[in-house]
């Protein structure tokens, strides 16, 4: 059975997003165009975009990029809920992994790339936190978090599970050009191991490793 990563873009479309809107829909742009002229990446890792604020909306549900026609345009606005965006991202892992196993794919654990430029405004998010990452869930995913602009370190620091990279005093649209290409480097290493494979070196970020307890 061919393998599949099920990967999830999850990326800050709060207020604080709203002066570089345009930055972050070209960015997106990008990601879709290196991902659809890649079919062997493409084909292995199957990708959601969620894009969160008041509100989660899902982008674009769990698809080959080679099948998307364009990435649709994300409105920034908004607080930044973080636990309403691991309840709705839980939601999707349980049902895109049902799909891709009846597909006959052999489904990997998933990856989450969470990008935000703030901290979250809820004050309960750890509870939806745990219950994505929790272990006795077999469909738990990795967790990779990238914090530019106002993101606070020591919360990322609890979101990441498999790596956490902090922008090292770029500007938001320049950081947010190097997470998409630190995203898009993992999946093309990711593709050619068959595994989950991280490079470290993101421009423009300070790779942070993760606390032990989270590593496999």
């Amino acid at each position: 059975m061919p393998l599949c990563l099920p990967t999830y873009v999850v990326i800050d479309a709060s207020s604080s997003m709203k002066e570089h809107e345009a930055v972050l829909n070209a960015t997106l742009a990008r990601l879709h165009y290196n991902l659809a002229t890649n079919p062997r990446v493409s084909e292995f890792a199957r990708v959601c975009v969620v894009a969160f604020s008041t509100d989660v909306h899902v982008v674009v549900p769990m698809s080959d990029m080679e099948q998307v026609p364009a990435m649709p345009e994300v409105i920034c606005g908004g607080r930044t809920e973080y636990g309403k965006t691991f309840d709705r991202v839980r939601e999707c892992i349980q049902q895109d992994v049902s799909n891709l196993k009846a597909q006959h794919f052999e489904v990997l654990r998933p990856a989450i790339f969470f990008l935000t430029d703030g901290g979250p405004t809820d004050a309960h998010w750890q509870e939806s936190f745990r219950k994505i990452v929790d272990r006795d869930w077999p469909r738990h995913p990795h967790v990779i978090a990238y914090g530019f602009g106002a993101a606070k370190r020591d919360v990322l620091e609890k979101v990441a599970t498999k790596a956490l990279f902090i922008a090292d005093g770029s500007d938001t649209e320049s950081a947010l050009s190097g997470a998409i290409t630190g995203l898009l480097n993992t999946l093309i290493a990711s593709s050619a191991a068959g595994t989950m494979n991280i490079p470290t070196n993101v421009n423009g970020f300070t790779y942070v490793p993760v606390t032990e307890e989270f590593v496999d």
